[in-house]
C-alpha cells in the first residue's frame, strides 16, 4: 500500500509523516525539515527517521555560496548532490532489506519532470513495499497518474 499524506504548503505534511512513523514505530525513511532565517526560508534538511541523522538538502539561492555540488534547482532552492545521493543509497538499502514502510517527503513538481527523488521513488514503487509519501494537494492527481500508483490511501492534513 502507498499512503499519501497531502495538504497545502505549510499545512503539516512533514509533521504528519513524522507522527505516522513514531505512532507505528516501524519502517524508516526521510523527512525534510524547514530551517528559517527570521520569516524567510533558509534551507531544508533531510532527516532520517530512525537515526535523526541530518544533512542539508535544499538551500535557498539567497544563502548559497558554492558550499556543495549542485544536483539541480527547485524554484529558488539548490539541491545538494551529496545529500540526494545519501538518501538514494539509504533507500536502496532499505528496499534490499525489505524494511517497510519506507517514508519519503515529498514528491512533487520536480519529480514529475524526472528530477529529484524521481529515480528512487520509481524503485520504491517497483519494490511493492508499503510506502508513506507526501505531496502537495495541487500535485496529488498528477503524482498518482504520472507514477500510475495503485492501492493508495490518501490522508488529508
Amino acid at each position: 500500500m502507498i499512503t499519501i499524506v497531502t495538504g497545502k504548503i505549510n499545512e503539516g505534511k512533514t509533521t504528519a509523516l513524522r507522527a505516522l512513523y513514531h505512532e507505528n514505530k516501524k519502517g524508516d525513511g526521510f523527512i525534510s525539515i524547514k530551517k528559517m532565517d527570521g520569516n524567510k526560508v533558509h534551507s531544508f534538511t533531510a532527516t532520517r527517521l530512525s537515526s535523526f541523522e541530518q544533512k542539508l538538502l535544499l538551500l535557498h539561492e539567497n544563502y548559497f555560496s558554492e558550499s556543495f555540488v549542485i544536483a539541480g534547482k527547485v524554484g529558488p532552492y539548490f539541491i545538494n548532490l551529496f545529500t540526494l545521493s545519501w538518501i538514494e543509497k539509504t533507500i536502496e538499502q532499505l528496499i534490499k532489506e525489505r524494511v517497510e514502510p519506507i517514508y519519503l517527503d515529498e514528491i512533487g513538481a520536480f519529480e514529475l519532470r524526472g528530477y529529484g527523488y524521481d529515480r528512487i521513488f520509481r524503485l520504491m514503487i517497483e519494490s511493492n513495499l508499503d510506502l508513506v509519501i507526501s505531496t502537495r494537494v495541487d500535485s496529488l492527481e498528477q503524482v498518482i497518474k504520472h507514477y500510475e500508483l495503485k492501492n493508495i490511501k490518501v490522508i488529508q492534513v
